[in-house]
């Protein structure tokens, strides 16, 4: 379980650094987003965002991780995000959300299949 933390922990940092080449190998062909703004099923708009990094994340604090086994060869993971980002690259917001990554098991290596983002209240 702690492997599939890191691993969040590692996307969360690719996110921040507009890392898709990092997205590239880590999502399924067949990878679908969900947020707040919309489904996107398309792979490859999904690393067009990432590689465009429009509204950088500059800040990525997880916290509250749950990860449930499905078998060998899949995973569930959840957590709490704080996000601090610029939006417009120049005007910082803060955005609290529940992050969800289903993962698969591929060719030995866990890869993202689906994500999912939904706000949260603000702490505090």
């Amino acid at each position: 379980m702690e492997e599939i933390i890191e691993l969040t922990e590692k996307a969360w940092e690719a996110n921040r650094n507009g890392d898709a080449a990092f997205y590239a190998d880590f999502l399924t062909e067949d990878v679908v987003s969900v947020s707040q703004w919309g489904v996107v099923t398309d792979r490859e708009a999904i690393l067009k965002g990432f590689a465009e990094n429009r509204n950088p994340y500059v800040r990525t604090d997880q916290s509250d991780h749950k990860v449930i086994m499905l078998g060998d060869g899949g995973a569930i993971h959840t957590s709490t995000v704080e996000i601090d980002l610029l939006y417009n690259g120049e005007h910082k917001q803060t955005m609290h959300i529940f992050a969800t990554t289903a993962l698969t098991r591929r060719d030995g290596r866990w890869k993202a299949a689906l994500f999912q983002i939904t706000p949260a209240p603000a702490q505090g």
